[in-house]
């Protein structure tokens, strides 16, 4: 068998093929060339059967093409979760492809469509290039840690599922099936095509078959406007048209097996006539009696790849089948079965008064059946009076709803890399139809290159295989959920002819499918900014926040980390120096900020990391760093934090009982600073140069004056007011020499060196989170820390306020991507200035390109969160959620709203309870819900994300190699641990015989 397929580079569109049939004795000798297989007897050589056929393809645009005198238009349908839809939701996913079929059988014409389900392998090395074309300063780590994921996925064969569906709309002589009344189908008189003029030509298109045809364009452009109108009538799909290059790939996909299919361009290009035609298929391949072997040979090595393909037909359906989502026969094929299944299924839509004259004159003859035996004087079985009652019952749904029907067979390729494997694979596929779906699939014998042929796109070839159509309704599609799969994470949208987002890092897999994310895909697309991870303890949400860490800031995404269990510090320092991390004396030169310094022995092993990490021990520095009017933005907003910051490290009832003096005070040092600025605006300087001189009242300032207050009183013998100012002045005094609260107060506090390297974590050494979730609840050394962690915070949301820079790889001024991580992020959103805070960093990270990431074992408050920004009428702000093993119902059912599912949704509780480690649940920026298994991918990241205190040490015991081109894939470390112990189980067993 031998076939090329032409591609009209300007309108026209070929395939040739050449289809030899090779026997049971003999194969085919070569591309292309007739196979001699010996008779068996006597010498004589027996000719291989040879068929020769044209395969019709003459036009081909990103709208319609063109199979023989049909004109079809095809749409990309796209992949919809369902893991976690409820009964409702899934009901409207099986009615939606009806729905849009109905819209096609409104005239009085049969539509030929056709349905195909297959495999793309995922290009992942173009996934790589493009993501680290999109990072803003990506190292060369950065590069090379995403080519190696590529290869990696490419390694293990991670796959796309595509929908295609196709419509016939017409033929360019009229007549036969289409969406249109035959006397409205576009055509030209005298003809069409224009043959091949001259003897030259003749003489090819004799010998090849192929003639140089002409397509009026004002034709082509009526086609384009009928293609045009099924796209909007079949919206509700959302469906993209199939363009060229799409047509081109699932031509050439039935051909190839299990085989890579290669992408544009073609293969080659020659001039035929007038017009120039590309080779888009090269193949040759044997026509076996149960199978199709197809043979492709690698264009630069000459070497042949070989693929074993066969075509099952669904012979036997269950007489009733109710819909579930387990069941449904399109999704069965593709989820639970463990090798890839292609479903092909061509139908015809039937118009509603042919569709009931069928369905009458069918239910009539059944009728007829019955009466018969009775009239005869036996009794009908069970059979055939369920049969006349469904029969009747159609009939009665189709007077009623006036519903068009459906004909349509479906069919099941497989492919393998040999027969054994085929075989198995056909037994298992065979098997698990018949037990779990009820429903008998066969193998037509010597019909395999016709069903194979039937999978190209376009007329499909006559199959004696009629008995297996079925008639029914329009709804037996949508039954089988063919556009439910498992695609999660990262989408680009198109809008107004733009491409917002990108496909970003990999984080894992939902079933056979890898998920990607990036935590600036939402802003760009205008959703929020924010990502939530949460879960339980042990769960695994830390070594996705430390993965996601360090993808970013090599990426040139500036990081800043509150970091209070200092685990991003560890990946940091282990990354950074290696197993120095598990010397004793390690955390002493890290603690005295000493590391890669002359006066420390640590040094780094890899130092380019290092120079862009920095480490800052809040606990350990000066005082003052946190006072609000250092950190905030303006002294209006400092005066708000200032009074925060005190209710948070006194509680609620004492500061209620010094609030007063507190606010008398702070008013007091505010009007110090005003009168300053005005002065200073006296003297000639500008207001933003004064703001800029003059120093902004302080924390320490307004102790002083309620200290001074309180003594004024005492020494002027005012009784009530020296009660008020007594336990003011003590409270305060006492808060300035507190763990976390001597963080805010100093007499001249100095602000924190601006963040200008790619990954800054602020520690909080020695920190203790609340046990209580609820504030009320916390002692005071819990309110002192939890108020220190807000104004962290606020002090990192403002360090990441920054304005335009320059691009230091593509020299444009933009906006810096930059991301703030927040461990335990709970403590914060537990009060409501801290979920205010909150509010206002995910509201501004959208337009500063700045997503905030929070880190938390609760989402209570998240989605408090979330909640109130719905409640005001804006968008929600949290784009993506991994939601981790919950430990409760209770918990689970706090954390479902977040996920976008009602907070009692069963499936999603049971799931989140009995999720393992390293699994999670998704939300993705598109609303999607699915089970994700995150991915690390190398036995470095696995050791640098490790925060278990056991496992830890061994795991960091070995220096992570300086370039990721170094590093070890997790599966190629698995691999060599079990040659190990099977090397290690033998010696022992030789040792024992010895």
């Amino acid at each position: 068998m031998f076939l090329l397929i032409l591609l009209g580079g300007a309108l026209a569109f070929f395939v040739v093929a050449a289809i030899m049939a090779a026997t049971s004795k003999g194969k085919g000798q070569g591309r292309g060339q007739s196979a001699r297989p010996s008779s068996g007897g006597g010498g004589r050589e027996a000719k291989a059967p040879h068929e020769a056929l044209r395969l019709p393809y003459r036009y081909a645009d990103d709208t319609i093409f063109v199979h023989g005198d049909s004109v079809w238009t095809g749409l990309v349908l796209p992949t919809a979760i369902d893991e976690y839809l409820n009964a409702a939701e899934l009901q409207a996913m099986a009615e939606a492809p009806a729905r849009g079929l109905l819209n096609l059988a409104r005239g009085d014409r049969n539509v030929e469509c056709h349905y195909r389900k297959v495999y793309q392998p995922i290009t992942a090395l173009n996934w790589a290039e493009d993501l680290n074309a999109v990072a803003w300063d990506p190292t060369e780590n950065y590069k090379a840690y995403n080519l190696r994921k590529a290869e990696y996925q490419e390694r293990i064969g991670a796959m796309r599922e595509r929908n295609i569906l196709l419509v016939k709309l017409g033929s360019l002589k009229r007549g036969g099936n289409g969406v249109l009344p035959a006397e409205a189908e576009p055509h030209e008189d005298p003809g069409l095509l224009r043959g091949a003029i001259g003897i030259a030509d003749q003489a090819t298109a004799a010998a090849t078959g192929v003639t140089e045809e002409y397509l009026s364009p004002a034709v082509l452009a009526e086609w384009t406007q009928v293609a045009s109108e099924v796209h909007e009538s079949l919206e509700g799909l959302k469906g993209t048209s199939l363009t060229r290059e799409e047509l081109v790939w699932l031509i050439r996909k039935p051909l190839h097996g299990d085989l890579p299919v290669p992408p544009e361009p073609v293969l080659g290009s020659r001039s035929w006539g007038p017009d120039q035609f590309d080779l888009v298929v090269d193949f040759s391949g044997e026509n076996r009696k149960t199978h199709i072997v197809l043979h492709q040979y690698d264009e630069e090595t000459g070497e042949q790849q070989t693929s074993y393909t066969t075509t099952l037909v669904a012979a036997n359906w269950p007489a009733e089948t109710r819909f579930r989502q387990s069941t449904a026969w399109a999704r069965y094929a593709a989820q639970h079965v463990e090798f890839p299944v292609e479903i092909d299924m061509r139908f015809t839509l039937i118009p509603h008064l042919k569709f009931k004259d069928r369905a009458n004159k069918i239910s009539g003859n059944l009728v007829d059946e019955m009466n018969d035996m009775v009239n005869s004087g036996r009794q009908p079985d069970s059979k055939l009076s369920s049969q006349v009652a469904r029969a009747q019952s159609l009939c009665e749904d189709i007077d009623e709803h006036k519903m068009p029907g459906l004909e349509a067979q479906i069919r099941f390729t497989i492919s393998a890399p040999d027969v054994k494997e085929l075989e198995r694979r056909r037994r298992v596929l065979e098997m698990q139809f018949k037990q779990d779906l009820k429903v008998t699939l066969l193998r037509p014998t010597r019909q395999q290159w016709r069903l194979l042929q039937s999978q190209l796109p376009g007329d499909a070839p006559s199959l004696p295989i009629a008995p297996y159509l079925r008639l029914q309704e329009v709804e037996q599609l949508g039954a089988g959920l063919p556009t439910a799969g498992t695609e999660l994470g990262d989408n680009p949208e198109h809008r107004s002819g733009k491409r917002l987002g990108w496909v970003g890092n990999l984080v894992g897999w939902a079933g056979k499918m890898p998920v990607h994310y990036s935590l600036h895909v939402g802003p760009a697309r205008n959703d929020g900014g924010g990502l939530a991870i949460v879960g339980a303890s042990g769960g695994g949400k830390s070594s996705l926040a430390l993965q996601k860490f360090y993808e970013e800031s090599e990426s040139g995404v500036r990081c800043l980390v509150i970091d209070p269990k200092t685990d991003f510090a560890q990946l940091c320092y282990y990354l950074a120096f290696g197993s120095q991390v598990n010397d004793p004396a390690f955390s002493a030169d890290a603690d005295a900020g000493l590391l890669g310094t002359p006066q420390s022995r640590f040094q780094p092993v890899n130092p380019e990391f290092w120079a862009e990490t920095e480490v800052v021990d809040l606990l350990k520095g000066q005082a003052g760093v946190l006072d609000p009017w250092v950190i905030a933005r303006d002294v209006a907003s400092g005066r708000l934090l200032a009074e925060s910051m005190l209710r948070g490290f006194l509680g609620d009832e004492d500061y209620q009982r010094v609030r007063l003096p507190v606010i008398e005070a702070m008013a007091t040092v505010v009007g110090w600073y005003n009168s300053a600025v005005r002065q200073a605006v006296e003297q000639g300087l500008s207001a933003r140069d004064a703001e800029l001189q003059v120093p902004r009242p302080t924390l320490w300032q307004v102790v002083d004056e309620v200290v001074n207050a309180y003594e004024q009183a005492v020494a002027s013998g005012e009784r009530e007011a020296v009660k008020d100012l007594k336990l003011a002045q003590m409270l305060l005094t006492e808060l300035r020499t507190l763990p976390y609260a001597r963080l805010a107060f100093a007499e001249r506090p100095q602000p924190l060196s601006s963040m200008r390297k790619r990954r800054t974590v602020i520690t909080l050494r020695g920190f203790q989170s609340p046990s209580a979730s609820d504030p009320r609840n916390w002692n005071p050394a819990e309110r002192l820390a939890a108020t220190a962690l807000m104004a962290v915070v606020e002090l990192g949301s403002q360090m990441l306020d920054v304005g335009y820079e320059k691009n230091p790889v593509t020299g444009e001024v933009g906006l810096r991507p930059k991301a703030l991580f927040v461990d335990e992020a709970y403590v914060v959103t537990a009060t409501e200035a801290g979920r205010d805070l909150m509010r206002r960093a995910l509201k501004q990270g959208r337009s500063y390109l700045a997503v905030t990431v929070l880190i938390t074992q609760q989402a209570i408050d998240l989605v408090q969160i979330e909640d109130s920004e719905a409640r005001s009428g804006g968008a929600n702000q949290i784009h993506t959620v991994f939601a981790f093993k919950q430990k409760s119902a209770q918990e689970a059912s706090l954390v479902a709203p977040l996920l976008g599912r009602p907070e009692d949704d069963p499936k999603v509780l049971s799931a989140l309870q009995e999720l393992r480690t390293g699994v999670c649940l998704q939300r993705d920026a598109d609303k999607r819900v699915g089970t994700v298994a995150v991915d690390l991918v190398f036995k470095e990241i696995l050791a640098a994300t490790d925060t278990n205190g056991t496992t830890r040490p061994a795991r960091q015991g070995v220096d992570a190699p300086p370039s990721v081109w170094n590093w070890t894939y997790l599966q190629e470390a698995a691999d060599d641990a079990a040659s190990a112990t099977s090397a290690s189980s033998a010696a022992a067993q030789l040792t024992t015989k010895h």
